[in-house]
């Protein structure tokens, strides 16, 4: 547990960062290449910060219905 506190305070962290840098971004009116590629790396963090998140709240407590969770055939949808 203290594993998954320090992680989420880490991505929260890590995401007022990239708002923080996104928002002098805004604030800024000439946009270089560099600039755009930036923001472009900060967006694909973002997705992936959400992803990871979305995976932390779908992981149950109980390590062991983890491990079979995985083991087992995906049940097409």
């Amino acid at each position: 547990m203290p594993y998954i506190t320090e992680r989420l305070s880490s991505l929260r962290q890590e995401i007022a960062d990239l708002r923080n840098l996104n928002a002098r971004f805004t604030e800024k009116g000439n946009h270089n290449a560099v600039d755009q590629t930036a923001l472009e790396l900060r967006t694909v963090r973002l997705r992936e910060i959400k992803q990871e998140l979305s995976k932390i709240l779908n992981r149950p407590d109980d390590p062991k219905v983890w491990w079979e969770r995985s083991r087992r055939p995906q049940q097409p949808a």
